[in-house]
């Protein structure tokens, strides 16, 4: 891949840290930072409201089918709908790791893309794709970012940087924390060894805008949003355990991976027809919401459902709500549905490690479920330290030990795999 000349730029773009020039640059990625925030709390506001309008009255918290017609009517609309936006912005099929290689190469993410997915992701998200938020505000978030440098004549790599705190703000908002976004750059161009700090402190100054920001309108902030069995606290054998569950969340990381390119490979095509895509999409969606309701939408509600009534659901049924998931997944990815997989692999994790607890109750069932969502979301994302804290901002803070010998285990057994889809015709991967 060529070198990223986004870093780079920014690299050369100031002589020293300790600047003028580079203070003014502060401040200006703080308002960039609000801005991504800002972005992220529209996105939320409308998906909330439009789904509690859309899905009222419909009971998905089942562990049984739900024969409501409904269900197929708001899913085939939903992949109607996307697909009609595809059409539009004449859109690429493209998880977030594909857009990012392109803004990799060139230092930007075009405004058209950002739009398109912002919508295509708000309507897939509101008719219960199982995706999450993250990928259409990323892309979003950080072409409103190079749109506005842009527009401002500034030079490419201040533009590049400002697409980078237009993400960081949206980051800082939703997760809570001033550091996951800057530690998800460093990590992934780690290997590459591009990133500097003259792009990691603007990056931790947008994020914290972006909180505070955040914090303001809502008065609150991310706290522990799962409620697990009670853990009676850390012992040495837990790190023993955590070897495993991660190992196993590695493997089913590397499921999912190998999955989704054969299900891009099949749908191929058919991706210069994005009607009739979606709506086959969305049909599928729909039948498989009818039979497995608790597939349905980014999974964070209905994991706490599974954990909270983890005792009266059978073997059989956690085992095919894990491998459901990973085929609507990677289905709706493959059909034109926009979003993010980072947090629906926490439903994936968290359902396989209540498999693992039945088969071996003698491990705590709080050890199993994080630490298999560990080792499943590092493979995915492959951003170890981002998402030890992503994890430490969702679950108990006394399973962070384990955690971490979770995902050291699922990043080495997963570390050849990655997401990035190569297509068959171009030899190129999406995004590029």
């Amino acid at each position: 891949m060529p070198p990223d000349v986004s870093s780079s730029g920014i690299d050369e773009a100031t002589d020293s840290l300790n600047t003028k020039q580079f203070y003014l640059l502060l401040l200006f990625v703080s308002v960039i930072g609000a801005i991504g925030a800002l972005m992220m709390i529209a996105f939320l506001f409308l998906q909330d409201s439009l789904s509690a309008i859309v899905w009222n009255d419909i009971p998905l918290d089942s562990l049984s089918p739900v024969f409501n017609p409904l269900i197929l009517v708001i899913c085939g609309i939903g992949g109607l709908g996307a697909g009609l936006i595809r059409r539009h912005f004449k859109g690429e099929i493209a998880i977030m790791a594909e857009d990012l290689i392109g803004f990799n190469r060139e230092g930007r993410f075009p405004l058209k893309r950002g739009i398109e997915l912002f919508l295509r992701g708000l309507v897939s998200l509101v008719c219960g794709a199982p995706l999450g938020p993250e990928a259409p505000l990323t892309v979003s978030a950080g072409a409103a970012g190079t749109a506005i440098a842009e527009k401002a004549r500034l030079p490419p790599p201040v533009a590049t940087l400002s697409s980078l705190s237009a993400i960081s703000g949206f980051f800082g908002a939703f997760l809570s924390s001033p550091f996951a976004g800057a530690l998800i750059f460093i990590e992934t161009t780690l290997e590459k060894g591009i990133m500097t700090w003259k792009a990691v402190l603007p990056s931790i100054v947008a994020a914290t805008t972006g909180f505070a920001v955040y914090f303001m309108l809502s008065g609150s902030f991310i706290g522990s949003i799962f409620i697990l069995p009670v853990y009676e606290g850390f012992r040495d054998i837990d790190l023993l355990y955590a070897i495993f569950l991660g190992l196993l969340g590695g493997v089913c990381g590397i499921l999912f991976i190998v999955v989704y390119k054969k299900m891009r490979e099949i749908f191929e095509p058919f991706e210069h027809r994005p009607v009739f895509l979606g709506l086959l999409g969305g049909l599928g969606l729909g039948i498989a919401g009818i039979f497995l309701p608790l597939t349905l939408f980014m999974g964070g509600e209905q994991l706490q459902f599974l954990i909270t009534n983890y005792l009266e659901v059978s073997l059989v049924l956690l085992f095919v709500l894990v491998a459901a998931k990973i085929f609507l997944i990677t289905f709706s990815f493959s059909t034109g549905f926009a979003g993010g997989y980072i947090f629906p692999s926490f439903f994936i994790g968290g359902t396989l490690g209540l498999l693992v607890f039945r088969l071996f109750p003698f491990i705590p069932v709080a050890v199993c479920i994080v630490c298999v969502i560990a080792g499943v979301s590092v493979a995915l994302l492959r951003s170890p330290i981002a998402i030890a804290l992503i994890i430490a901002i969702l679950f108990q803070k006394e399973l962070i030990p384990a955690v971490a010998i979770s995902l050291v285990m699922g990043f080495i057994v997963s570390h050849q795999y990655a997401l990035p889809y190569t297509r068959k015709n171009s030899g190129k991967p999406d995004g590029s």
